[in-house]
Formats: C-alpha cells, structure tokens, sequence
C-alpha cells in the first residue's frame, strides 16, 4: 500500500521530467538523453502506462511558436528629439553587399563596362590626332615688276565690276600687291576623328583652321582680326571610308587626295568632295598594280539660281571626274620604281557669254560660270553681253562684268618615281612629272583672252602668249617614309631630309584653283627652282625650312621669292 501511494506521489514529477527533458533540451543534450528510451523504462517498470507514454511523444513532435519578432524601428529623429539608429545584422549586410555586387556585374557585363586596368570596349574603336604648325612667311617681290596684275578673283567673289572707264563714277580694276615685301607669321592647326564602325566600315572627321574657305590652304594668319582675336575652324573633312575586299576601299563625303600626285597638280592641302574607288593588287613580291577613279563636284548651281527681271536660268554645276592607274616595281628590296598615267576631266568650267544683259540687270545667264575660288595664271574672259543704257550718250553706259575661264579643262598627267634605299630608313628619291591640257585651243582662247599676252618691247610682241603644259623634277634624300602611303608620315627625332627642284606650268596646264598655292602667287603661269629641308627635333615634332624662286611665264614681269620656316608637332 505504501509503495503504490509513493509511485501515484512520484508519478507527475517524473512526467515533467521526460517533459522537459524531450521538449527543452538542447541538441547536445539530445545526443547524450534519449527521451523516448527513458519513458519506455518508465512504463516497464509501470510508472507510467502506455497511454500516457505516447500522449508525451506526441506532444513533444509540435513545434512551439515562434516567437514574435519586434520590427526593426525607422531611422530618424522624433519630435522629442531621439535620435534612432535601425541596427542591421552583419549577416544582413553581406547579404546586401552580394547581392549589389551580383547585379552590377551582370549590369557591367550587358552594357560593356571597362574591367580593372582597361578601358571600355567603344573607346578602341576611336582615335583622335591631330597637329599644329607655326609658321614664319615671308614673300619678296622684285622691284621691277609689273604694278597693274588684276586681281579677278576678288571681282568674282564680289558684286562684279564696271570695266567701262567712261562711264560716270567708274573705278579702277582691283589689282595685286606685286612689288612690296610681305611678312606673316602664320598657324595651321588641325584636329581629327576616326572612328572603326565594323570591320570593313571607317569614319573620319576633322576640322581645321583658315584665313578663308579657300580648298587649297588651312592657314591662319596671326593677327589678321585685330587685336588678338579668335581664329574660325571649318570642317576639312568628313568622309566614310569603305574596305568591303583587301586591296580595293571606297570613299564618300569629303576626303584626303585619293591620287599619287605632286603639288605640280594638287596642292598638299587639297581634299576632295565626292566618291571615289582605289583598288591596289600585289601580283607577285616584284610586281603590283594600283588605280583610282571618281566623281568628284566643284560647284552646284543654286536650286533659284537667276534673275529678280528675267526669272531662273538652267543649271550651270560643275564636276571634275578623275582616273588613274599605275604599277609599282620592286626589282630589288633597296630599289622601288612607281609609274602612273592619269585623266581628269572637268565639266562646265569654261566660261561662256551670257544672253543679251540689261546694264542695270542684278543676275545675267552665265553669271554662275564665273569661278568662286581662283588663284592665279589662268586665262580670263567677260562673261556678260551687256546691253547699254539707251537713255545715256553711247559709249557712257555702265558695264558691269564677271570673268570666267577662257579654255576647257582635260588634264592628262604621267608621274614616275624611282626610290633608291641607302639604308633600312634613308633612301634618295628621284620623281617626275608632266602634264597637258588636252583641251586647250590656242586659235579659240586668244580672241577671248583678258590676260596672259607677251609683254610689248620696242613694238614687238603684245600676242596672247599662255599654254596648256608643264612639268617638274624633284631630286630628295633623307628619311622619305619607304612605303609609306601619301600623305602625312611618323616623324622621329633625328630624321631628316632635303629637297632641290625645278617646276614649269604654263598658264591653263591645269586648273589654278587646285594647283600649289606656295609655289609664287599660286597657282600657274609660273616656273623656278624650290628647294627645303626637314629636321626631326623630338619624336613627331620637326623644324623645316623651304624656299621658292618663282618667275611668271605668260605676261608682263613678275618675280617672287617666297620662304616658308615651320615647326610641327603632331599627336
């Protein structure tokens, strides 16, 4: 009887211990206590029955709820004052911190962003260059020469001219400065852009300084706008460059010379608006052959081109189409020999008479024959059949005039060029070249010439005197870019070169606005020797000297001795 009553006594207090034990204790101490172990000895030794065994084990498996997890408090200040910091957990923030990271890489993967120690994929694609060139120009005119050359460029670029010396008001001609010395210091500074959209697909753009729109100079003359003025910057070149095969690209826009040409032709600044294909195809490790074509427009007729009293007038646009081939000889690795034939063909440059022309009429016919740019030694004539003024005396009547060119343009040209290789770098050259109107009629351009006439001496000579043809030899030595395509070349220090030459081009040989514009007053009708020297001082930056002796061929005397000292640097 007692030992029953102990066991009914002892029995609550052994079901919350096996209670406590399988609900509260710890994973450790769960290894160590085995609850279920401990209520079955229990109900073996009858302390407890099975009911109330498996109640417990039941009971233990529900898992008690959670307790509830206070909000983390908004940061901020209260109106009392309390400042309250939010604690986030360590854990919390690498999470975040991941996270983060995770999504900028995938974000920097998508849109290209440049990795540690590189720069983004777009900006290899682009490089920029440029250069700047400081000049001292001088230009030396002999004493003797001949005052009254007329500068008809200025009359075409302005509103024409009365050229009738008996009407009332009339005023002189605008003429040349040919007999005092001129001094300049000049700049040219040009800035580019290149850009690789594809493979086979370029892009260029670059601009540069200059006095003017002139197509055959970039340079600014330092103080020409007063009082340490800014300097204009045009757009030099615009252009996209196409390479669908190896060996043959296209150009389109504005663009560099595609010709291998001398400034006997082209002056070195020159770049061309239009289209052109180049192709060059190596035959064999001797023997490789190149060509180029193109299209080229000069001027486009304004789309109301005409008259306020007579209405519009048809089109008078010009254009220049272009072609050339040669072969290129190598028949050692010191010597280099290079040939090329070319044809240029230029359309409605020649001026042409107008229709009859009222004195006081503000636009005649052939007015847009008239060339926008000229330099100088072409031939000139009066573009307007003006009619007089009927209510004035005859022979009183104003005649204002535009000049246009005398003859047609159709240049044919031969350049040779032998490169001899003293060493790996230094090599003496030797190049040529000649060219011929092929349009030129002397019997049709005299009756219509203004210029170009002999010079009248003890009553002889007074005939039209200008031709269609020149030539010039260049003899230089130094570090020539062996290889190297036209155009501008790496200079580095210790480099050098020298120059010695002879040039003749009568006067409508080739078009004077395209022609060299150092080489005298630029242009043509002129002949002399040049000569000049480079000297890399630094790496891509030079000091050069050159010098030109000019005289004029067709026409009264004119002598002009020009020098040009540059320093360059190029990036």
């Amino acid at each position: 009887m007692f030992r029953l009553q102990v066991r009914r006594r002892m029995k609550p207090l052994l079901l919350a211990c096996v209670a406590g034990a399988a609900v509260a204790a710890s994973p450790a101490a769960a290894q160590q206590v085995d609850s279920n172990k401990l209520l079955e000895i229990m109900v073996r030794k009858g302390l407890v029955t099975r009911e109330e065994a498996d109640a417990m084990i039941a009971e233990a498996g529900v898992a008690p709820p959670a307790a509830a997890v206070r909000p983390v408090p908004a940061g901020g200040v209260s109106a009392d004052g309390v400042q309250t910091i939010p604690y986030v957990p360590q854990v919390v923030r690498e999470q975040l911190k991941q996270e983060l990271r995770n999504e900028l890489g995938q974000q920097a993967q998508a849109e290209g962003w440049a990795k540690p120690g590189e720069v983004p994929e777009w900006t290899k694609r682009i490089t920029i260059s440029g250069d700047i060139r400081a000049r001292l120009d001088a230009m030396m005119f002999d004493r003797n020469n001949y005052a009254d050359f007329v500068n008809w460029g200025a009359i075409n670029e302005g509103g024409g001219i009365d050229v009738n010396p008996a009407s009332p008001g009339f005023v002189n001609l605008p003429y040349l400065n040919t007999r005092n010395d001129r001094v300049a210091m000049r700049l040219r500074a040009r800035l580019g852009v290149n850009a690789r959209i594809d493979d086979w697909v370029t892009a260029e753009v670059r601009v540069a300084t200059g006095n003017d729109r002139s197509p055959v100079s970039t340079n600014q003359t330092l103080g020409q706008v007063g009082e340490f003025g800014k300097y204009q910057l045009w757009l030099d070149r615009a252009a996209i460059h196409l390479t669908p095969m190896k060996g043959f690209g296209v150009e389109l826009g504005r663009f560099a010379n595609p010709f291998w040409s001398s400034t006997l032709i082209f002056d070195e600044d020159l770049n061309f608006d239009g289209i052109s294909a180049s192709a060059k195809v190596k035959l064999n490790e001797r023997f490789g052959v190149f060509g180029t074509a193109g299209f080229f427009p000069l001027f486009n007729t304004s789309l109301n081109f005409g008259s306020r009293d007579v209405g519009s007038f048809r089109s008078r646009d010009r254009y220049l189409a272009a072609g050339q081939f040669g072969i290129d000889v190598r028949p050692t690795s010191a010597l280099r020999t290079r040939l090329a034939g070319g044809y240029f063909r230029f359309e409605n440059v020649q001026g042409e008479v107008s229709a009859p022309c009222a004195f006081n009429q503000d636009v005649c016919s052939t007015d847009a024959m008239r060339p926008l740019f000229q330099q100088f030694g072409n031939t000139h004539m009066a573009l307007r059949n003006v009619v007089p003024n009927p209510s004035v005396p005859q022979g009183l009547s104003p005649e204002v005039q535009y000049f246009g060119l005398a003859s047609k343009y159709e240049v044919v040209s031969a350049r040779g060029e032998i490169d001899y290789g003293l060493t790996e770098r230094l090599s003496l050259r030797l190049e040529g070249d000649y060219l011929r109107n092929l349009a030129f009629t002397r019997s049709k351009v005299g009756p219509l010439a203004l210029n170009n006439f002999a010079p009248i001496i003890n009553g002889k000579g007074g005939q039209f005197a200008g031709g269609d043809d020149g030539w010039q030899m260049r003899l230089s030595v130094g570090h020539l870019g062996r290889g190297l395509p036209q155009g501008d070349q790496t200079i580095h220090k210790g480099d050098w070169n020298a120059n010695l030459g002879y040039r003749r081009i009568e006067s409508d040989a080739m078009l004077d606005a395209l022609a060299d514009s150092d080489f005298g007053l630029g242009g043509t009708n002129m002949k002399g020797w040049f000569a000049g020297g480079t000297y890399g001082v630094a790496e891509n930056t030079a000091f050069g000297i050159r010098w030109m002796s000019a005289d004029e061929i067709a026409g009264p005397p004119l002598s002009v001795d020009h020098l040009m000292v540059d320093f360059t640097s190029r990036f």
